[in-house]
């Protein structure tokens, strides 16, 4: 929002409205976020009433005010840069971190009026990038082995068992069959009650009311090729590697003073993932989700467990009378974000 701000020309943030199609957590990751920003002009502080982050309409105090087209300027500024979106991109690369790129912009998409009609419901008449989404799919990676790969570390759920949300879940455990028989059980091709899986929202959201019916279409777990860590274990292929070897400074040699390089072994992690593709998804429903899958897999749940929950509604009425297992932020990311046909997006990159 800040650097939003400087490129309409230093305006007050308060006046940048910024939606996302999902929200994210703290440490989770993102490839395909949509997201829609607009600026609200002047006129709109002297017609209406505003809050700390968006205005209403002054007839129907639950309405915001938002732009129904790309060249709506009635309450609103005119993209900046002469609505030039390939320097927009630019420039926004420039200033953002860099845990945070901008891929590509479009002008405001059109919505063919057949799909428009239908979002009535939402007291919307243009695009929103939440609910004109038709379907997002999650992926969570996680791993096992004696070993975690440090340079994952923020983006693989390693199941040492040690501390944490991981508490119990030792990878030594983790049963392959189990967990895809749990990945199954959260399939069906009809919308059902997945109230158990939700979390309660927090902040200003926490007594809003929410649907907890959704359709997930696929919940898939695969495994990846396992990592290979260095080791220092002398290599047959390199000439004199069968001779002492004499360490100088951390370096390993042989007796002519060769350095012998570290080969690379399957003694790494393997780390597996889980893609679940739905509609849509409540507050950490995904992490709820994998948390139970490992959880089952690790002996800590059963797969009754999970029955009993999506039949009741609620956790800990199965056998085993064990809590949910939420899985950590690190370990999510969010691939992939469908829109109906009726929705154009023009992208341009920078």
């Amino acid at each position: 929002r800040m650097a939003l701000a400087k490129v309409y020309g230093n305006v007050d943030p308060k006046n940048i409205i910024f939606e996302a199609c999902s929200r994210t957590d703290a440490g989770v990751h993102a490839t395909s976020l949509v997201a829609q920003f607009y600026c609200y002009n002047d006129q709109v502080h002297n017609n209406t009433s505003g809050n700390s982050t968006r205005y209403y309409d002054s007839s129907n105090s639950s309405i915001p005010i938002r732009p129904k087209g790309p060249t709506d300027t009635s309450n609103f500024i005119q993209l900046p840069f002469n609505s030039d979106l390939s320097k927009l991109v630019y420039v926004l690369n420039r200033m953002l971190p860099p845990d945070v790129r901008v891929l590509a912009a479009s002008p405001m998409p059109t919505v063919k009026s057949t799909l428009s009609s239908s979002m009535s419901k939402y007291s919307i008449d243009a695009f929103h990038p939440t609910l004109y989404t038709q379907s997002k799919t999650y992926v969570y990676r996680f791993s096992i082995g004696n070993i975690q790969d440090p340079l994952q570390s923020r983006f693989v759920w390693h199941l040492d068992g040690s501390s944490g949300r991981a508490m119990g879940m030792n990878g030594n455990k983790f049963n392959l069959d189990l967990a895809m028989q749990a990945a199954k059980l959260f399939v069906f091709t009809d919308a059902r009650d997945y109230a158990a899986f939700g979390s309660v929202m927090r902040g200003n959201e926490k007594n809003r009311v929410r649907s907890t019916i959704c359709t997930i279409w696929g919940c898939d777990l695969s495994r990846e090729n396992r990592e290979q860590l260095p080791s220092w274990e002398q290599r047959q292929d390199i000439e004199g590697a069968n001779d002492d070897v004499i360490e100088r400074c951390g370096s390993r040699l042989n007796m002519a003073g060769a350095p012998i390089h570290p080969s690379r072994v399957e003694n790494g992690p393997q780390t597996f993932t889980v893609a679940i593709t739905g509609d849509r998804f409540m507050y950490k429903m995904v992490r709820n989700i994998v948390g139970t899958i490992v959880a089952v897999a690790c002996g800590h749940n059963e797969l009754e467990d999970i029955q009993q929950a999506l039949s009741t509604g609620t956790w800990g009425n199965g056998p085993s009378g064990s809590r949910r297992i939420c899985a950590p932020a690190r370990g999510l990311k969010l691939v992939e974000v469908v829109y109906p046909d009726e929705v154009n997006f023009d992208w341009q990159s920078g």
